[in-house]
C-alpha cells in the first residue's frame, strides 16, 4: 500500500503535504531527461522568506527531487526533501505547497520567466 503523502510536513493542513502519490511524478533521472521539457508538478515556498522550489521529478527511495529552486538565483538541479520538510523559517513556519498550482507548465518556461 502507497502511503497518500510521500514528503509532508509535521503540521497537518493541505499546503504542508508537499509531495503525494497522486503526484505521479516521473524519476529524477525521467525528469532530468526530458530537461525543459519536464513538467513542474509541484511548487513549493517560503512564506516567511526568500525561496521557490519548482519541483519536476523524485524518487521516494533516495528523498531526492530534481527541478529548480529560486533562492539569490535560479539553480537548476536535485535537492533533498529531508532539509526542505525540515526547514523552519522564520516564527517556526515550514514551506509551503502552492495550492494554486494547476497548469501545465514546462520547467523551460518557468526558466524563461513564465511564473505558474
Amino acid at each position: 500500500m502507497t502511503k497518500p503523502d510521500l514528503e509532508a510536513s509535521t503540521f497537518h493542513r493541505p499546503a504542508y503535504r508537499y509531495i503525494r502519490a497522486s503526484d505521479r511524478l516521473p524519476s529524477t533521472a525521467d525528469a532530468r531527461a526530458l530537461g525543459d521539457r519536464a513538467r513542474v508538478a509541484v511548487k513549493l515556498f517560503n512564506p516567511t522568506g526568500i525561496g521557490t522550489w519548482f519541483i519536476t521529478g523524485y524518487d521516494p527511495e533516495t528523498r531526492l527531487a530534481t527541478g529548480m529552486a529560486v533562492l539569490h538565483e535560479a539553480e537548476v538541479g536535485d535537492f533533498h526533501m529531508g532539509e526542505l520538510v525540515s526547514f523552519r523559517g522564520r516564527f517556526g513556519l515550514p514551506l509551503e505547497r502552492d495550492l494554486g498550482l494547476h497548469s501545465n507548465i514546462s520547467l523551460g518556461s518557468v526558466r524563461s520567466g513564465a511564473r505558474p
